[in-house]
């Protein structure tokens, strides 16, 4: 198609005039600004300037600021929210808008928006012949029931497809600066706690691992590493203590869990090394509290409760199709001495061991696309303060012992941007009745036989 251009024309003596003139109007401007002082036109311009500076700038083709945009989105058969009908679920597990850049040669910020913030339980209206653990006691604030409370009750009974908690919209945000060797952090960020749950090849909270969901934890407080070696490094963390209040059923009133009811921080301290070609092994330890003691309002769901653990992990690639990965962890959880004292229990500290292995196989079948699968065993201590209590009351409850889950995921990755899943969890939990999904008396006949299975369809993408 041809293109047509239109040029102005002028005469070489056009040409000079206007030069001329411009040259003068120039030179006299400057010679009545050295002159006189600038007057309120001048002012209102400065001002306007100002004003425009302060309200931000473009950045293009910049490292000051780039944005990355994360998708993941599902539809699942959750056996475990079969009441009413609930099994077929269709949902955003995340929409992040992330915004990150280098303010100067040492210093970059991240900041991550998800407005998609389902992992937090939910008070319950209660039903006949079920137990809900999260029903508003009548101790404390009066916090008024949600229907939806019903199926966001805890890590058993849940819509999220996302495990990580947030700062309501705010999923990250934070400076940091590095060093030669040495980084700091300070703001809301992911803790260095075992492996991060996507990059083992877990698609949605409904296939991964137990272990996997409690360590995804986003919390406020400043981060310290230092690289040892080019193959090993040390981290550290001090951080409000509430994150995990919710796994521990510390309801605590169902206030917002971003807050720290807690007046000691946890600390982090965890470490990397990669000895070898391939071999990728971690350790972490975490020490500190959720949640606080109300003496005036005593309440087993808004106490003080132990958040200890120690996570080991191990992966080794064979080659860029092929790894072997795994996690031992034991979490120390429970109610605090001097909390079970004031509520008149006799319970305290309680160990909480498991472990997940998994491997993932893939191969390439164009070169934009390869296809592959991820397989996880887990086994887990299903002990927690709740199951303690209900043990002490003289219920069908007992500790010791175990849920247990093995995951299948069959995935399709394009240009490593957008991935497609199917997925399955056959899950088993021994006390299904604790989290309302089945009635107390027995089997709820409205659910299927599955119990708490899940499996289902996720889609995910990343523009960056």
């Amino acid at each position: 198609m041809p293109t047509y251009t239109h040029r102005l024309s002028a005469t070489p003596s056009v040409c000079r005039t206007a030069l001329f003139v411009a040259l003068g109007l120039g030179i006299g401007a400057s010679h009545i600004h050295a002159q006189e002082p600038p007057g309120p036109e001048a002012s209102q311009v400065a001002v306007q300037e100002d004003e425009e500076a302060a309200s931000g700038f473009a950045l293009p083709n910049s490292d000051k600021l780039r944005v990355r945009l994360s998708f993941m989105a599902g539809h699942i058969h959750d056996a475990a929210v079969a009441t009413l009908g609930f099994e077929k679920q269709g949902r955003l597990g995340y929409a992040i808008i992330g915004l990150f850049g280098d303010l100067s040669e040492r210093v970059s910020y991240l900041i991550e928006v998800n407005p998609v913030n389902e992992t937090r339980p939910l008070p319950a209206c209660g039903e006949a012949g079920f137990f809900y653990p999260n029903t508003p006691q009548e101790i404390g604030p009066v916090v008024p029931c949600e229907p939806d409370g019903r199926l966001r009750v805890d890590d058993y009974r849940f819509v999220a497809l996302d495990p990580v908690n947030q700062q309501g919209p705010i999923r990250q945000a934070h400076l940091r600066y590095d060093g030669d060797r040495f980084g700091l952090t300070f703001g809301r960020f992911m803790l260095p706690t075992g492996f991060d749950w996507e990059a083992m090849g877990s698609f949605s909270a409904k296939d991964a691992t137990h272990i996997q969901r409690i360590n995804a934890e986003s919390n406020f407080g400043l981060g310290l590493d230092y690289a040892l070696t080019d193959w090993a490094t040390v981290s550290g963390a001090a951080f409000l203590g509430d994150g995990n209040k919710f796994r521990d059923y510390d309801y605590f009133y169902f206030q917002d869990g971003s807050f720290d009811s807690n007046s000691a921080l946890t600390t982090l301290v965890s470490g990397r090394i990669e000895p070898l070609d391939g071999l990728d092994l971690r350790a972490a330890w975490k020490n500190g509290f959720t949640g606080s003691k109300v003496e005036r309002l005593p309440n087993f769901y808004a106490s003080k409760r132990h958040d200890d653990a120690v996570v080991v992990s191990a992966q080794y690639r064979v080659n860029q199709y092929a790894r072997v990965f795994g996690e031992y962890a034991r979490y120390t959880w429970g109610l605090t001495n001097t909390s079970a004292e004031l509520l008149e229990l006799d319970t305290g500290p309680l160990d909480k061991p498991g472990y997940y292995v998994g491997a993932d196989v893939s191969a390439p079948v164009t070169r934009d696309m390869r296809v592959g699968t991820v397989v996880t065993h887990e086994e887990l201590s299903r002990d927690d303060s709740l199951i303690a209590l209900l043990d002490l009351e003289g219920s069908d409850v007992r500790l010791g012992e175990k849920e247990r889950s093995t995951a299948v995921r069959v995935y399709a990755d394009f240009k490593n941007a957008v991935t497609v899943a199917l997925t399955y969890n056959d899950h088993s939990n021994p006390y299904r009745w604790v989290s309302g999904i089945e009635p107390i008396a027995g089997p709820n006949p409205e659910a299927s036989n599955s119990g708490s299975n899940k499996w289902g369809l996720i889609v995910r993408f990343r523009l960056q």
